[in-house]
């Protein structure tokens, strides 16, 4: 088996219809893998289906082939935002984030575990993102769910080991996606990007999808429980004064 490729895996992946998710479908589907994605958009070959309510997850599990009596890869991509500041929230945008970012991520893994520990050398990949680590005025709600996204991949890296099940988790930080489109059109946010980001510009889905691919190929069946930020050096970057000094 060449390690660096996914031929004959079978995949699901939660939100992938379009941006990171979607990207994500076309990397693993070039690299050899029989992907299903689950969304709440139809998509071709796709399963229909909001994955952040109990109806949504019976529906994903039961649209899954006939044969797929083991998975492979479960990419936890399905996400959603409300930007605005903690006082304005309510508890009902609080709850609708949660179980979008959060429960679905839990439920799909305990769900699908059995097929996974069939596999025998499953990979569980959630997308977390920067904001789990660092405030960048994403909201609180949606700050709490990517640093869950973070610590039930160690956790669960620990606890499935024993089934050959490896758990991590991407954290990118701003990508230009159909989610970021409002920033992407503002020269100001823009700028803050790319003075904020070491590497000087916003990434691209294809970037995220990458990494993700790579954590589900055997060549890194010794990996799991980490974090990986895809962020261009975003969250290692504190304060140059330095180069403020020079630039003064």
């Amino acid at each position: 088996m060449n390690a660096w490729n996914l031929n004959g895996y079978r995949a699901l992946v939660t939100g992938g219809s379009s941006g990171i998710g979607l990207a994500i479908v076309e990397e693993l589907t070039r690299q050899g893998a029989t992907v299903v994605s689950a969304s709440l958009e139809a998509s071709p070959g796709g399963i229909e289906a909001d994955v952040s309510t109990v109806a949504g997850r019976e529906a994903v599990l039961a649209a899954l082939p006939e044969d797929w009596d083991s998975l492979d890869i479960l990419v936890n991509n399905a996400g959603t935002n409300i930007r605005k500041p903690t006082i304005e929230f309510s508890l009902e945008d609080f709850e609708f984030v949660q179980r979008t970012n959060s429960t679905s991520m839990h439920e799909l893994s305990r769900l699908l575990h059995p097929r996974l520990k069939k596999s025998g050398h499953a990979s569980v990949v959630n997308i977390g993102s920067v904001a789990g680590t660092v405030s960048v005025g994403s909201g609180a709600a949606y700050a709490m769910t990517k640093a869950a996204a973070s610590h039930i991949s160690r956790y669960l890296a620990v606890e499935w080991a024993k089934d050959k099940i490896r758990v991590n988790t991407v954290a990118p930080g701003w990508v230009a996606t159909p989610l970021t489109a409002k920033i992407q059109i503002s020269e100001r946010a823009m700028r803050v990007i790319e003075e904020r980001t070491p590497l000087g510009r916003i990434g691209q889905p294809e970037e995220i999808a990458a990494v993700v691919a790579f954590l589900c190929m055997p060549v890194a069946s010794y990996l799991t429980g980490a974090v990986i930020p895809v962020d261009g050096a975003m969250t290692a970057f504190g304060m140059d004064m330095t180069a403020a000094l020079r630039d003064s």
